[in-house]
């Protein structure tokens, strides 16, 4: 930040540190705010190293191993469903009474499915800046004891999310034909000649209607399940899971295999399963917040309300640059469904399945992430007497200058921890998914000549590599995240997005090279966030407490 904007944060004590010693038990950190109109003022702030920084503080194991396998339970439940949907609809929609004479109903209405799936699931992923928003805030409260502040989250995160909701379900039903139309493309539904793009686009457009009718529901529902993390309490959302996972795979089954609604019940399985999920968490947030209301008998917020024009200020600053990089994921996943779709329906049908083998794994890498988001913060700046208003409205420059040395090597061996479970992830993940393409493939669907498609090596080998980045590109991402270092996360998404969408339009020329495309933008990515996090992390001989990252 520049001298000119009023923040001034002094030197550490030179002599202090030439004097400092493995027997020093403490280190004094001054920093002046002096921007009046944020109401800071000169704080001292007492740094115990003999305690919190010591090395046994830093989470063990243990910790991390049960942490991460928790939220990767939780968060299972997406990717679940969308396999469940694909393998029933795969395997049983020929019970379908929807039958298009020459070609299969079940290569119809999966080769459907994508489209949809991808509509639904990216719209509501493109709300999930505010969740993550919504966990930083939560977390912050939550260390402080501030129940008031925990009570406004939560209920101004409700409300923002829906309207969200509120909005995705009036775009799907006045619009749903035309997007679904563009993700399809214009060879997307033809089979030997033969064009069905209609009957695809209706499929999909009531599987999308059909869910869309959910929305504001399913929105909240992620809200509350932020709320759950927050506060440590991976019960709930576990349990959500759980009650989700049943009324899909049962209704998946009935509507499907017996009733024979085919794509249509579906999404009538998928649509009760996350509002069954939502539910659980929604009166668990409410519990919550009537238990945090008591220790204020003066003020009582409803628990759903819409932010004041200075929460929604500070709401905008921090879910802006998040919702950025959520926007650049988003367009690279959906640009390559978009180039598949010009090599025919099977080629999509192929992608399809592929990318939900992805992303199903992609779970796993943000559980890492989670994990990273939630650990370092406590080592890097846990010692720190700061109030939980500031905290929120501290600049990241400010957030890196209070950092001692000491919790910077904290922080590197902590990282070091989750860099080895997540390798170890890596190479689990990476061998599964070859497994399941080379030799899984007719758990999906029964149809020759997509199986062999999607044992096609060079295939096999792209979507291995892709996997096996991910847990350790989400890690540092996680770290990043956790240091608020969101202009360069926003910077380095420019970029790798701009690569990606590069090489879709101009070097793509066959199915198997959207799927190298993905690999180069994976691989980009580990380069990227590899070097800054060795940069943030690296041993200095010095440390100098400066108002610049």
């Amino acid at each position: 930040m520049a001298d000119g904007e009023g923040l001034k944060v002094s030197d550490v004590d030179q002599s202090s540190i030439s004097e400092s010693s493995s027997t020093d038990e403490h280190q004094q950190i001054d920093y002046v705010k002096v921007n009046g109109a944020n109401g800071y003022h000169e704080k001292d702030i007492q740094e115990d190293k003999n305690s919190s920084n010591s090395l046994g503080k830093i989470a063990s194991y243990k910790e991390l191993i049960l942490f991460i396998s928790t939220t990767i339970i939780i968060w299972l439940s997406e990717p679940l469903l969308s396999l469940v949907d694909t393998t029933i609809v795969g395997k049983f929609a020929s019970n379908s009474k929807n039958i298009i004479q020459g070609v299969a109903p079940e290569t119809i209405q999966l080769a459907a499915l994508g489209p949809a799936t991808m509509l639904c699931d990216n719209a509501f992923y493109l709300t999930y800046f505010l969740a993550m928003a919504t966990t930083n805030q939560l977390a912050t409260a939550s260390a402080k004891n501030d129940e008031k502040l925990q009570v406004k989250t939560t209920s101004h995160a409700l409300g923002v999310a829906s309207i969200l909701g509120l909005i995705i379900s009036a775009v799907i039903f006045t619009s749903g034909g035309t997007l679904l139309q563009y993700i399809l493309g214009s060879e997307g539904a033809m089979v030997n000649g033969l064009d069905l793009t209609k009957p695809v686009i209706n499929f999909s457009w009531d599987y999308t209607k059909i869910r869309g009718i959910l929305a504001p529901l399913t929105i909240m529902g992620m809200i509350a399940q932020s709320v759950s993390l927050a506060t440590l309490d991976t019960r709930t959302p576990a349990l959500a899971v759980l009650v989700a996972s049943i009324v899909n795979v049962v209704g998946d089954i009935f509507l499907v295999a017996k009733v024979g609604m085919g794509l249509r019940g579906a999404a009538i399985a998928t649509a009760a399963a996350g509002a069954a999920s939502s539910l659980v968490l929604i009166r668990e947030s409410k519990r919550k917040v009537d238990k945090w209301q008591k220790s204020d008998t003066k003020e009582k917020r409803p628990f759903v309300s819409l932010p004041d024009p200075k929460s929604f200020i500070s709401l905008v600053k921090l879910a802006g640059p998040i919702f950025f990089v959520i926007l650049g994921k988003l367009v690279c996943y959906s640009a390559m469904t978009l180039k598949a779709s010009d090599f025919g329906m099977l080629s999509l049908t192929t992608h399809n399945i592929m990318l939900r083998v992805f992303f199903f794994f992609c779970t796993f890498g943000d559980s890492f992430s989670l994990a990273a988001q939630s650990f370092l913060p406590k080592v890097l700046y846990g010692n720190s007497e700061v109030s939980t208003t500031e905290t929120n409205e501290i600049e990241e420059e400010t957030r890196q200058a209070i950092v001692p040395k000491e919790n910077t090597d904290v922080a590197k061996t902590l990282l070091k921890r989750i860099f080895t479970l997540a390798s170890a992830m890596a190479l689990t993940n990476s061998n599964l998914a070859r497994q399941i393409l080379k030799r899984g493939g007719s758990f999906f669907t029964n149809d020759s000549t997509i199986l062999q498609l999607l044992g096609d090596p060079a295939r096999v080998f792209y979507l291995m590599g892709s996997v096996l980045l991910h847990p350790l590109i989400m890690t540092m991402e996680g770290s990043i995240l956790a240091t608020r270092d969101l202009g360069f996360l926003v910077s380095a998404y420019f970029f790798t997005m701009g690569t990606m969408l590069s090489l879709l339009k101009f070097s793509t020329n066959s199915f198997t090279e959207v799927w190298r495309a993905l690999f180069t933008f994976q691989a980009i990515r580990t380069i990227t966030f590899g070097a800054r996090v060795f940069q943030k992390t690296r041993s200095k001989k010095k440390t100098r407490i400066t108002g610049n990252a």
